[in-house]
């Protein structure tokens, strides 16, 4: 979906597939997302510069891709952070690298 510009109508690209599929099957969306910080824009201008198109997006806009679908738990979040593997010791409270930060996912159930 980053790769649709707004002009390309990402959320009906979204819509479409989910009327082709039954209730209760599941679509998932991974995105860029902006990091609204200095780190996140550097490396979000280099791979707009590297990819010359496409559309990064806030956590709420990729929300809204899902439409009326039911976004499940634990909702749009960082990769790594949907439904990670419990961790111990030091690695398991850190922040996230950049790259971490800049890639999302979410899970909707078509009611």
């Amino acid at each position: 979906m980053h790769h649709l510009n707004d002009d390309e109508y990402p959320a009906d690209v979204v819509r479409f597939w989910s009327d082709q599929i039954p209730s209760g099957s599941a679509i998932f969306i991974s995105h860029f997302r902006s990091g609204r910080n200095a780190e996140t824009e550097a490396v979000e201008a280099k791979l707009q510069a590297t990819f010359g198109r496409g559309r990064w997006r806030t956590d709420e806009e990729i929300a809204a891709l899902f439409g009326d679908l039911e976004i499940l738990e634990p909702g749009v979040v960082p990769v790594s952070q949907w439904r990670p593997e419990p961790v111990e010791g030091p690695t398991a409270l850190r922040e996230l690298t950049v790259w971490e930060q800049l890639i999302v996912a979410g899970l909707a159930q078509k009611p």
